[in-house]
């Protein structure tokens, strides 16, 4: 699976955003129902299918035993919540995490290839060219 693509969305009154066709098709029937999100390392939210989140956690888990890897499991387990999907492809996002990233009412998700990132709308537009500058190098290799 790999999501690309970004789609621009509204965050309803409740909390609700439709998880764009292009990404649910992408899913496989063990992720129809639940995803998993966690807030981003940037001021993002990140959506993983099920499936990925579990190969996450097994790489996690694979880490050597001690407080660092404790204090991480922490970390992620405070920042983290299982979403469902309802019958109309909606996601629930809870207030509290969308107030972390200052995502109000519209946001961009963004294709991540294994996840998606959900940005405040605003910023992420505002911030399109800076992206591009600073992954000039990358882009160069790659295409």
């Amino acid at each position: 699976m790999r999501f690309i693509g970004t789609a621009l969305q509204t965050v309803d009154s409740k909390g609700r955003v439709v998880l764009p066709a292009r990404f649910k098709r992408l899913l496989t029937p063990g992720d129809q129902d639940t995803m998993v999100l966690t807030v981003g390392r940037e001021s993002c939210l990140l959506l993983y299918p099920l499936t990925e989140w579990g190969r996450l956690a097994e790489l996690l888990d694979s880490m050597p035993r001690g407080p660092a890897k404790r204090d991480a499991i922490r970390t992620i387990s405070d920042n983290t919540t299982e979403l469902e999907l309802d019958a109309a492809g909606r996601l629930t996002l809870p207030r509290e995490f969308l107030s972390r990233v200052g995502i109000d009412r519209d946001v961009a998700l963004v294709g991540q290839l294994r996840y998606i990132e959900l940005w405040a709308r605003e910023p992420y537009e505002r911030d399109a060219e800076q992206r591009s500058q600073a992954s000039s190098h990358i882009l160069d290799e790659i295409l």
